[in-house]
C-alpha cells in the first residue's frame, strides 16, 4: 500500500516545477579519492554515531555500569579509563575494545554494549528535486518514495538514473544507480530494498558517463555536515 500512495504522490509531484534552484549544502570536509565497493544487500553491523544513547554492563562490576551519550566528538567517558572514541564502532567492536581497557584494572572485564537509543534516523535527498534536503527516515521506504519526500523529481532531472550511497560492514561506500521512473510504473522493478540511516539518495541532471567521477564531483560535495563526516570517517572525521 506504501508503495501505491508513493506512486500517487510521485505522479502529484512531477507537474510541479521547481520554484528555484536548489542550494548547496553546507562547506563539508575534504574528501580523498575514493574507490567504491560493490553494492550488497547484506546488514551491515550498526555503527554508533555522536548522540546514541549506550548502556554498558559489567558482568562482574555493576557498580561500574553506566549508561552514556556519545558526545559530538565521538567520544564517550567511563569509571577508571580516558575518554574513548567510539563513533563508527560496532558494538561488538566497541565491547572487545572496552575489555582490553578494563583487563588492566579488573580481574574480569567481561561487559556488554547495548545502544538504547538512535539520535539519527535520517536519510538525505539531494540533486534535481523540488526541495532537497535531510529527512527523517520514517520506517521502511524506498528511493522513489524518498524522492516524492523531497518534492519529486524536477524538470532538469534524468530520473533514470538515481544514485544511491550507502556505507558497507568494512566502512566503504556502496554506490548503485536506480532507475525510478520505471519504477514509478511497477514498483517491482526497484529490487533495493529499504533506505537505511545516512543513506543518500541523489538524483542527477543527466546520463552519468563516469560512475565514481559524477559522485566525486557531484555528490559528495553536496551532502550535508553531517552526512559529509559520516562519509569521511575512513579519514579521521574524528
Amino acid at each position: 500500500m506504501m508503495k501505491n500512495n508513493a506512486s500517487i504522490l510521485a505522479l502529484a509531484v512531477l507537474s510541479i516545477s521547481a520554484c528555484s534552484s536548489p542550494q548547496p549544502g553546507p562547506s563539508a570536509p575534504t574528501f580523498q579519492s575514493t574507490t567504491f565497493s560493490k553494492w550488497s544487500q547484506n546488514d551491515a553491523a550498526y555503527r554508533f554515531y555522536p548522540g546514541d544513547k549506550l548502556n554498558i554492563t559489567f558482568r562482574q562490576a555493576p557498580e561500574l555500569d553506566r549508561e552514556v551519550v556519545i558526545a559530538p566528538d565521538g567520544r564517550i567517558s567511563l569509571p577508571l579509563m580516558d575518554p574513548v572514541v567510539v563513533a563508527d564502532l560496532s558494538a561488538f567492536e566497541l565491547q572487545k575494545i572496552l575489555e582490553r581497557i578494563y583487563a588492566r584494572e579488573l580481574v574480569d572485564p567481561s561487559l556488554t554494549v547495548t545502544p538504547v537509543e538512535f539520535a539519527s534516523q535520517q536519510i538525505f535527498v539531494g540533486g534535481e528535486v523540488n526541495n532537497p534536503g535531510v529527512f527523517p527516515l520514517p520506517g521502511q521506504i524506498d528511493p522513489l518514495q524518498a524522492i516524492v519526500l523531497a518534492g519529486g523529481w524536477n524538470d532538469n532531472s534524468k530520473p533514470e538514473q538515481v544514485i544511491i550511497l550507502r556505507r558497507d560492514r568494512n566502512g566503504q561506500i556502496m554506490t548503485r544507480v536506480v532507475d525510478v521512473k520505471n519504477a514509478l510504473r511497477d514498483p517491482s522493478n526497484l529490487d533495493i530494498g529499504p533506505l537505511k540511516r545516512f543513506d543518500v539518495v541523489f538524483v542527477s541532471r543527466s546520463r552519468i558517463a563516469n560512475e565514481n567521477k559524477f559522485i566525486q564531483q557531484y555528490v559528495l560535495s553536496a551532502l550535508p555536515i553531517d552526512f559529509s563526516f559520516f562519509y569521511n570517517l575512513k579519514d579521521n572525521a574524528f
